[in-house]
């Protein structure tokens, strides 16, 4: 196995083992990313000198008996998000000299678990709708989807094992199943958002991309928990590790709305996941959403049109030519929006959740289709359909890859816990994972290459 395939724990394993050098593991990555970076065009900045210094003073803090849980792991950061000494332009040319002195708080977690910051991913201006550069490793004429399309690209295409990204609408789930990557949102407040742009105060959510949800569990709870600079974090005790346990007889609710709004082949694909989970000891049942999928839709556009204006009211008027022009129709959208409007669609999210919150008792998850379809072409990041219920009620989400279409094209199943339970949600997808083809390699620069339906 070549260096740049194994996963986070892997990795981890082997270095706590003596087997594996940081400095090697670090070097073979960089070797992949000058190989495919660029066709791909997945990276703003990658800090070469700067993740080796560090990944040889990680292998001295190995020797030393003093390792963090994460010591020697490079990581991936969304260009939303601030890192100390690397530029953070957001997608946005006035900011491309903005390179700041700190690091947001979920980055300085990281770092004190002793992770390395490999580089920079792209991101959609100000994680908005407007498409970057980045292309599909899977097809080159498919979308690399959504705002933190390059966190999934750069976790699919093997140049780095994790890397954050954020999630306003579907933007961690989405790019996370259209790439065949795992993908996890935490409940709203978990994880601070000191030291992010902004695009919705609301909804914004500090999320992981990785290759199994194994990876995703450690890096979770080292960034989960209060933090003072941020007064939108819940003032809960930081988590404790998660243990990753194997339940006898899972508890899933196939929600059939999202099957009747999903393309056939994903919806017929869905239907066979879940009939094979069923068979494996799952507990299925169907249910319906007790509020209506378009009013939750409903409700997200209007509370993200409005706060998306009010994140650019002083930025927009001074820089307004630079600013894309999918973002620029929704800020004009939400500053005409009024404050009525606004303040209904915030009162009608605080009665849905009381409403949905009998969705999920008695029960480990929910399932649906990660995405309402395939990944479309480059001209879109797709829809939001999938993800956006959940951002709106600030509830964990997480997605496994569950296989490939006839057009050699991921497919992923998402799964929807309660609030507070991370550690079930993320037991009950590394059950699911275990249960479903494992996800391959995307083929050499997204040529497409079909591999049959699985």
């Amino acid at each position: 196995m070549e260096l740049y395939e194994l996963t986070a724990t892997e990795a981890l394993a082997r270095m706590r083992a003596g087997t594996l050098s940081s400095v090697a593991l670090v070097e073979a990555l960089l070797a992949r990313i000058a190989a495919l970076e660029p066709h791909l065009q997945t990276w703003v900045c990658v800090d070469g000198d700067g993740a080796l210094a560090e990944a040889r003073a990680a292998e001295r803090t190995w020797r030393e008996g003093r390792a963090g849980p994460l010591c020697g792991l490079p990581v991936g950061v969304k260009d939303v998000i601030i890192a100390r000494g690397l530029p953070t332009a957001g997608g946005f040319a006035p900011f491309r000299d903005f390179q700041p002195d700190f690091d947001a708080t979920c980055v300085a977690r990281l770092r004190a678990a002793g992770a390395l910051v490999l580089g920079k991913v792209t991101t959609t201006q100000f994680a908005g709708r407007d498409p970057t550069p980045t292309r599909n490793p899977w097809h080159a004429e498919r979308t690399a989807s959504g705002s933190s399309a390059g966190s999934a690209v750069a976790v699919a295409a093997r140049m780095v094992p994790v890397a954050l990204g954020t999630q306003t609408g579907g933007s961690v789930i989405r790019p996370a199943g259209y790439m065949g990557a795992v993908g996890l949102t935490p409940t709203a407040g978990r994880i601070s958002r000191h030291g992010i742009l902004p695009r919705a105060f609301s909804f914004d959510t500090v999320g992981v991309m990785s290759r199994c949800v194994a990876d995703a569990a450690l890096l979770y709870p080292v960034m989960a928990g209060p933090d003072r600079h941020d007064a939108t974090t819940l003032f809960r005790r930081r988590p404790p590790p998660v243990v990753l346990a194997e339940p006898p007889a899972p508890r899933l609710v196939l929600l059939e709305d999202f099957l009747d709004r999903a393309a056939p082949a994903v919806a017929a694909h869905l239907a066979a996941t879940v009939g094979r989970l069923a068979a494996a000891g799952a507990v299925v049942r169907r249910a319906r959403l007790p509020v209506a999928l378009d009013v939750l839709i409903a409700i997200h556009t209007v509370i993200l049109l409005v706060e998306a204006a009010a994140s650019q009211a002083q930025l927009y008027p001074r820089y307004q030519e630079h600013y894309a022009p999918g973002l620029r129709a929704q800020i004009e959208i939400g500053a005409a929006l009024p404050g009525l409007v606004y303040l209904q669609a915030q009162r009608l999210r605080r009665r849905v959740r009381a409403r949905m919150a009998r969705l999920v008792r008695g029960i480990d998850a929910l399932v649906l289709p990660a995405t309402s379809d395939l990944a479309p072409d480059r001209s879109t990041i797709g829809n939001n359909l999938c993800q956006a219920p959940w951002t709106v009620l600030g509830w964990p989400a997480a997605t496994v890859p569950s296989g490939l279409s006839a057009e050699g094209l991921p497919f992923g199943l998402q799964l929807v816990g309660a609030p507070f339970r991370e550690g079930r949600l993320l037991s009950i997808a590394q059950w699911v994972e275990r249960r479903v083809p494992p996800m391959p390699a995307p083929p050499a620069f997204g040529q497409g290459a079909s591999r049959g339906p699985v």
